[in-house]
């Protein structure tokens, strides 16, 4: 029987969070932080999805035959491990310029708002988006 292994490895964004798996629309799993699974499922052709709330992946088209392996990969949206550090040290030097120098900085201010804008476009018109599904040739 051929077999999906499932890996979910570890990031800042969602850390906290399990995903749902869905293969070819039904729910038959849930993935936690760090966790690998490993399904044995019939021959033939399937639709992956994983979701989480109401944001999830982009559906992955998998081909199993007889005997075969298929490795899968669960990811945050691009750059989503750098996001949350990133955004707390640009608003940490904004909030610390502000209150101890009195000014208002442009730059800060607009990268703050960039930050903003691409974590806002994850969860809101790019929700499907935001998890990655990738298929991996081995695990290491």
């Amino acid at each position: 029987m051929p077999k999906l292994l499932i890996r979910r490895n570890t990031e800042w964004a969602n850390k906290m969070r399990s995903f749902d798996l869905y293969l070819n629309g039904v729910k038959f799993s849930k993935i936690k932080h760090n966790q690998i699974l490993s399904f044995e499922v019939p021959e033939g052709e399937y639709q992956l999805t994983a979701k989480m709330g109401w944001s999830g992946s982009k559906p992955l088209h998998i081909s199993l035959k007889e005997g075969e392996l298929k490795n899968v990969e669960i990811k945050g949206f691009f750059f989503s491990k750098y996001l949350f550090p990133v955004s707390m040290v640009v608003f940490s030097l904004y909030f610390l310029v502000y209150v101890r120098y009195g000014i208002n900085s442009l730059f800060l201010g607009t990268l703050m708002m960039v930050l903003f804008g691409y974590w806002f476009y994850f969860v809101s018109f790019g929700r499907h988006q935001y998890l990655r599904l990738k298929e991996l040739p081995d695990f290491d």
